[in-house]
């Protein structure tokens, strides 16, 4: 594999070979518009956002950013992310991987410790670094470099019934007391609305439901600052934290919700039967299709911490990043700046549109450009959004950047598994603790 400092310097000197890009894509220091071209450059460009809507908007952006390239175009394709990590792997390693995928950190971290991808610094620094919101940098670098070039980011918080809140006298919560008596007083029990959802299935909803919670009581895998494995420094907030959560749903969650997958809970929110439920903005669009009226019933808030004024929970759920995939100089040349002619504000904007409120840009420019602002959806979450945005986003495994431990939690179940035990009374929280400690430090080489 190539150095970091050979591959600047093959890059630069390939981008004197190739065209540049039309307006929508910045220029470098490097390119020269009278260099001849060394020849037709078929990228590969994956993504693993097969929502058609998504998918369409990304290829047709991609292909609008090659037509001012001489003998140059895309093969794009759609993965779907059940697939990625199996498809990226065998492509990679039979020489026929992408050139540019959009796809999420964890996909990242894991293309990155496989040494498949190049850093990307030179394109976040033509694009201008204090344009992108810091926690989506801060996710996917290593050793001092960027391997990702973020778009927009998923952002897990409590989505609750404004409607319900009101008619209670409840405010939101701003602890975890304050939590949980909410919770209590809008559980109407078994056959009624229930207080909240707290979902423990699969691979990726019991992590991304547990840390929040750990989040919130300053619990995470690795020390954000030193980047030491974490997770058991303080046994007594991690359990604590995990015992709040296992409270939660035993007090005023349905029992069957222990084993909810996404479309479980959040149809239930959707369909008025949890008054409160942990997701991201994927709720908004659900109810725009199944239940129009509750858009005017519905906001969110983060996990709160346990004591008011402390650190709260909010959680990165997946951010999507533009990697581009090591080959030769010049293959990787023409592919960062179809990269950063994707960043182009109104293109990432017009991304971001295809699922308002469940995208969040990752760059100030495309979060004010007039294509997002006027957004119906976007103009009445706007308070959300902001609130969003404001928070520091971090990933599970990788709260001290890149870190192949976040794609090996999302494909297994051991923190599931564990969760679900205790929930029923199998083992206690410290045994689940446990388990689920041992299990991570195994993964992570601890």
């Amino acid at each position: 594999m190539k150095s970091s400092s050979a591959r600047v310097v093959g890059v630069l000197a390939a981008a004197a070979f190739i065209g540049t890009l039309a307006a929508c894509a910045p220029s470098t220091p490097s390119e020269s518009d009278d260099q001849p071209q060394t020849g037709p450059v078929t990228l590969r460009f994956w993504t693993n956002l097969n929502v058609d809507a998504q998918a369409k908007v990304i290829e047709a952006q991609a292909e609008a950013c090659v037509e001012e390239l001489d003998d140059v175009s895309i093969e794009f394709e759609a993965v779907p992310f059940a697939d990625m990590y199996t498809k990226l792997a065998t492509a990679f390693r039979s020489g026929n991987g992408p050139d540019i995928m959009n796809t999420n950190e964890g996909a990242v971290s894991f293309a990155q410790d496989a040494g498949y991808l190049v850093p990307v610094d030179d394109v976040i620094d033509e694009h201008g670094r204090d344009d992108f919101l810091p926690s989506y940098l801060a996710a996917v670098q290593k050793d001092g470099e960027s391997w990702g070039v973020p778009d927009w980011a998923l952002h897990q918080e409590i989505w609750y019934r404004t409607d319900l809140f009101e008619a209670a006298g409840l405010e939101v919560p701003t602890t975890w007391d304050e939590l949980m008596a909410a919770a209590e007083a809008l559980d109407e029990g078994e056959g009624g609305v229930r207080g909240i959802a707290i979902p423990m299935s699969s691979a990726q909803v019991a992590p991304q439901t547990l840390y929040q919670f750990l989040y919130a009581n300053n619990v995470y895998t690795f020390d954000p600052e030193t980047g030491e494995y974490a997770f058991d420094a303080d046994l007594d907030a991690t359990t604590e934290a995990t015992q709040f959560m296992l409270d939660l749903y035993r007090a005023a969650s349905p029992a069957e919700s222990r084993t909810w997958a996404w479309t479980d809970f959040r149809n239930a929110f959707v369909e008025g039967k949890v008054a409160m439920t942990n997701d991201f903005g994927a709720v908004v669009g659900l109810a725009a299709e199944q239940n129009p009226e509750m858009l005017d019933k519905i906001s969110a808030f983060p996990v709160p911490p346990k004591t008011a004024g402390d650190t709260s929970g909010g959680m990165l759920g997946g951010g999507y990043y533009y990697m581009v995939g090591e080959s030769d100089d010049t293959r990787e040349a023409v592919a960062k700046q179809v990269v950063a002619c994707m960043m182009e504000a109104e293109s990432a904007a017009e991304r971001a549109n295809t699922r308002p409120v469940f995208a969040i840009p990752a760059t100030i420019s495309a979060a004010e450009t007039g294509t997002f602002t006027s957004n119906p959806t976007v103009q009445q979450f706007a308070d959300e959004i902001a609130l969003i945005r404001e928070q520091q986003a971090l990933r599970y495994g990788m709260e001290a950047g890149l870190n192949p431990l976040a794609g090996q939690i999302e494909a297994t179940t051991f923190i599931g598994d564990a969760l679900q035990a205790a929930a029923i009374g199998d083992i206690t929280t410290e045994e689940a603790v446990d388990r689920i400690n041992t299990e991570l430090k195994r993964l992570a080489g601890q």
